[in-house]
């Protein structure tokens, strides 16, 4: 049986509403309409919260639910990936630290410590899009969410496009408007993108 269908069938046994299994579980009635039609699953909490409510097994609630077994292991892998988000973004908040130090002259680069340094934060940032990306597939978005996540993206390549092209032809005081653009963009789409 279905896990959405397995919740409602042990909900309408003990002739519970929604709202009251809402209540006691302290969740919205919508939040247990969503659980039943399968529209979301539940976290591992709520989901031994419901085991225990309903006096079933986990194993009952999620035998023959190829569904929900699936979101858990997804949920696994997303979970696993967090720690390696939080090293790129130390990593690419340090890159544009020395970024921004040498483009304004409070320290001092060879041009190959300054390249060296570039190519690793694009690097690095490339490593955090491509992540952004296999998070994209493991998760179920909206097609609003997804464009404005692309858009996202593109401001900040073009940002950063912006600021190396100042940069190299000597205009520091723009590339690094470009640079702070860059990073605020950048702290926002990894923020909106790897949020719990």
């Amino acid at each position: 049986m279905k896990f959405g269908n397995h919740l409602k069938q042990e909900r309408l046994q003990r002739k519970f509403t929604q709202e009251k299994v809402a209540q006691d579980l302290n969740v919205s009635r919508q939040t247990i309409s969503s659980w039943e039609t399968e529209h979301s699953y539940p976290d591992i909490g709520s989901l031994i919260r419901l085991s225990d409510y309903y006096q079933v097994s986990l194993d009952q609630l999620l035998k023959e639910d190829i569904g929900m077994t699936e979101y858990l292991k997804k949920q696994e892998i997303l979970k696993s990936i967090r720690p390696i988000i939080w090293i790129l973004t130390a990593i690419d908040i340090i890159f544009l630290g020395f970024l921004m130090l040498s483009l304004f002259d409070i320290i001092k680069l060879t041009a190959l410590v300054s390249v060296i340094i570039f190519i690793m934060g694009l690097l690095n940032i490339t490593a955090m899009i491509i992540l952004a990306h296999f998070r994209n597939k493991i998760e179920i978005k909206t097609d609003n969410q997804s464009s404005h996540f692309k858009l996202l993206i593109f401001l900040t390549v073009l940002s950063l496009i912006a600021s190396v092209t100042f940069y190299f032809v000597g205009q520091y005081k723009f590339s690094g408007f470009f640079i702070g653009i860059f990073a605020g963009l950048l702290v926002i789409m990894i923020v909106k993108k790897f949020k719990n």
